[in-house]
């Protein structure tokens, strides 16, 4: 995944013409390890959730930890559905969700005060009591596993989750350039787009972030040269029109 700093971050509905230098296609992968660990290997954050009241608060937080814990600490489908089951009350949604699909959170995230499921802090539920190993260790997966180096890796194998896009740009209103994590979805409507504008004339590729569903998303459009342009030109205007009052 690109590096923060080469993220394009845009506010809602703010336009910008774009060139568009290159689509990537990275495979997110999981480590799974090849042996189930043993529970009194398990980490006390997890031991705690195992331990716990399942009605209690914050169960969809805990559920879905449990179940990715599960899954990468070697667990089979069958018995992790059956500790899983008796320390979660949640919908079985979440373990189909998180079982081998989702990585464990690192400590430093569950250390977190939560916001409510899916933010896996966990601050807020007094779950989380290191013990004298938990500071040799990035997660619950690393504690129980003992994962301190890349060689231990080598105990696991990895799988793909999922597929993520990034499309690199240039962006002509601030002269940056950078990435922009975009769907399957997106990408193939922004692949037909390139394509009709290689066709025509006098076209620009124009981004913006847009509300889709109440999620802030990437939207990509096709404008005449001359709209952009002009906006552009305004857009120089007024800032050293700010600049000359400052």
């Amino acid at each position: 995944m690109p590096s923060k700093k080469y993220i394009i971050q845009k506010k809602e509905g703010e336009e910008s013409p774009i060139s568009v230098e290159s689509i990537e296609r990275r495979e997110e992968m999981l480590w799974i390890s090849n042996e189930r660990a043993k529970p009194d290997a398990f980490p006390p954050c997890i031991k705690a959730i195992l331990s716990r009241t399942p009605e209690g608060r914050g169960r969809h937080r805990t559920a879905a930890i449990l179940a990715s814990f599960l899954g990468q600490a070697g667990y089979g489908r069958d018995e992790a559905r059956r500790i899983w089951s008796g320390a979660a009350c949640a919908e079985e949604r979440i373990f189909e969700e998180w079982f081998s699909r989702m990585h464990c959170p690192k400590c430093r995230a569950l250390q977190r005060t939560g916001r409510g499921y899916p933010d896996p802090g966990i601050a807020d539920l007094d779950l989380c009591h290191p013990d004298e190993l938990c500071p040799s260790f990035e997660g619950p997966v690393e504690y129980a596993c003992r994962l301190m180096s890349e060689e231990d890796r080598e105990r696991g194998s990895l799988t793909p989750i999922k597929t993520r896009y990034f499309v690199w740009i240039l962006d002509w209103s601030s002269g940056k350039e950078g990435a922009i994590e975009i769907s399957e979805k997106e990408k193939e409507t922004l692949q037909a787009l390139l394509e009709e504008k290689a066709a025509g004339r006098d076209m620009m590729l124009v981004y913006k972030k847009a509300r889709v569903r109440g999620r802030l998303r990437p939207c990509f459009s096709l404008r005449h040269q001359e709209e952009p342009r002009r906006q552009i030109l305004s857009d120089l205007i007024r800032r050293q029109i700010l600049s000359d009052l400052i």
